[in-house]
């Protein structure tokens, strides 16, 4: 008897702190919704913007180039970014070792991509770059407002390869793109 109420006072305990995890991760997902929909409000985007993916995606500068080549999956797209939070603060842009230089991006597929560095894959880029990617041409410029579920998701990150200043758990990330130049693989 005694060791039945042990096991069943043992389940309702885990049971509740499940319940308080769960209520905790509906209340930081709905926090960074709330969050995301009023910067989308203050920047004009509708979903109008959104596409497919969750990604909220603007130009921000078409092309001027005529015959621009259209990023496609299977492309190295050279490009210039910054990252920042929906606070403007930024986090992360393509300043390495005290110099700007352009950031290229193999595209694999709609959700994955390849960082390179002098021919050799050197990393993965956020999930969520890749179908905004997708939408642009040489010389185009763009403001991408991805969710963290397309981002860092759950674990955020505080890798200082990654970002400047670490990335926090459920936290929705602006990025300008621009693409300097597609270059199309055989």
């Amino acid at each position: 008897m005694k060791r039945n109420f042990l096991f069943i006072f043992i389940i309702g305990l885990l049971s509740l702190v499940a319940c308080k995890e769960e209520d905790s991760y509906q209340k930081r997902m709905e926090d960074e919704r709330h969050e995301r929909s009023a910067y989308l409000e203050r920047n004009g985007m509708s979903k109008a913007n959104l596409l497919d993916e969750g990604v909220y995606y603007q130009v921000l500068k078409e092309s001027t180039k005529t015959n621009a080549k259209k990023v496609e999956i299977g492309d190295d797209v050279v490009i210039y970014y910054t990252g920042y939070f929906l606070d403007g603060k930024v986090f992360k842009n393509n300043e390495l070792a005290g110099k700007f230089e352009p950031r290229t991006i193999r595209i694999q597929s709609i959700y994955s991509g390849q960082i390179i560095r002098e021919g050799v894959a050197s990393g993965s880029v956020t999930k969520g770059w890749i179908p905004a990617l997708l939408q642009m041409k040489e010389g185009m410029r763009a403001k991408v407002v991805i969710p963290s579920n397309m981002a860092y998701g759950f674990y955020g990150t505080s890798n200082p390869d990654v970002t400047f200043i670490p990335i926090p758990s459920y936290t929705s990330l602006v990025f300008e793109i621009e693409v300097k130049e597609v270059r199309k693989i055989e």
